[in-house]
């Protein structure tokens, strides 16, 4: 039996079949369980198992046990799994992300180096530069590099889980909050489609494999994306009842506005000739692309596969769903509507709607132009000469 300083006691928990059963736990000289009991003033507090059969790793999480107040942290797995079960509330996609962020890198990421204590994270623990470390493995893991937008998201999410520790009491400080969030991140461009590119893509949707079956249904769905701009899981799962009298009925997640958005003509022929979702016994389905007897996430990912097929079959450069999204808000915008009216129809606030379209608004660009050709004017009665413009 070995007893540490912060009066810790390691001892081997005998197992049935041990043949030093009858020696005591203070025999140490077996292959059995080690746990660890904590007293202060003589009372035991802890009784703990370390969860180990080597004696190395037993006296490192014994030294982790000390290093805490309370002779016992909560472990960092623990941790991750009560987040975890603590974000169910979300949509699955959120879900997702979180579990591979946390469970998928963080959590092995930390056991790899010995650390399997919340405490052991704590800023006076170098949990800052723990992290730190964490986050240069994760952007270049592989031979890879991770966008510098989704490292930012990562950042967030470290952010949240350490500050629903501290919030639980579970740690002090959290150590996510000392890293700086990098700045002057841009992401990526994406164009708008052209009018020729979706003249290609609606002609490949014609001819892809899989019957007419195939082809009526994604030729409906990359219809509903060009002229309502909802996401790939929003078409997939899109309701009968969602369609009245040539709108579409859309509640968005963000604004809280319940939109009205008319149909053209093509799309609601599309959106008839859809053909019964395979697995319906009799009637018709709910949805008009689900059977409602696979789960969202698999018809979701059937959905994204046809879509890739059609793009695949377009030829159109770095084609997929979420430019469609890009597309109409450019046509709002140029049609003359507002910030407010793109942000209503794609669901999103209106401060995301300028910070990802406000280089589209027509007559934003106008007010600019004008403005420059007036201090150009102003410029030139005042020297009483031609402005010398560079080009």
């Amino acid at each position: 039996m070995i007893q540490s300083q912060a009066m810790l006691t390691i001892w081997r928990r005998h197992t049935a079949s041990c043949p030093h059963r009858d020696r005591g736990r203070e025999y140490l000289k077996c292959n059995c369980p080690l746990w660890a009991d904590g007293y202060i003033d003589g009372r035991r507090t802890l009784r703990q198992s370390l969860k180990t059969r080597d004696m190395a790793r037993a006296r490192l999480r014994a030294v982790a046990l000390q290093e805490s107040d309370t002779l016992g942290s909560k472990p960092l797995r623990e941790a991750v799994e009560a987040y975890l079960l603590n974000c169910q509330h979300m949509v699955e996609s959120v879900q997702r992300n979180y579990r591979n962020r946390l469970a998928n890198h963080l959590l092995p990421f930390c056991e790899g180096l010995g650390i399997e204590y919340l405490h052991q994270l704590d800023v006076s623990a170098r949990g800052v530069e723990t992290l730190d470390s964490f986050r240069v493995q994760r952007r270049a893991p592989a031979g890879t590099t991770l966008a510098g937008t989704t490292a930012a998201r990562e950042l967030e999410t470290l952010r949240q889980f350490f500050g629903f520790c501290v919030e639980r009491g579970w740690l002090k400080e959290n150590p996510a909050k000392r890293i700086k969030t990098p700045r002057n991140i841009k992401p990526k461009p994406v164009v708008p489609y052209t009018h020729e590119e979706l003249e290609r893509i609606l002609a490949a949707a014609a001819r892809i494999s899989g019957g007419e079956y195939a082809r009526r249904r994604v030729k409906a769905a990359v219809l509903m994306l060009r002229h309502t701009a909802l996401r790939i899981s929003d078409v997939t799962m899109l309701e009968r009842s969602q369609v009245q009298d040539s709108h579409l009925l859309l509640h968005t997640k963000k604004t809280g506005a319940t939109v009205l958005l008319p149909l053209p003509s093509e799309v609601l022929t599309a959106l008839k000739a859809v053909p019964t979702p395979r697995g319906v016994d009799g009637g018709t389905s709910k949805h008009f692309f689900v059977n409602g007897e696979s789960s969202p996430r698999t018809a979701i990912r059937g959905m994204a596969q046809s879509l890739d097929a059609v793009f695949k079959a377009s030829g159109v450069a770095n084609a997929r769903a979420h430019r469609f999204r890009h597309t109409l808000a450019t046509d709002i915008l140029s049609a003359g509507g507002t910030m407010r009216d793109v942000a209503d129809v794609l669901g999103i606030t209106e401060a995301v709607a300028e910070k990802h379209y406000a280089k589209w608004n027509v007559n934003r660009q106008e007010r600019i132009s004008q403005v420059m050709l007036a201090v150009r004017e102003g410029t030139k009665r005042a020297h009483g000469k031609r402005l010398v413009v560079i080009k």
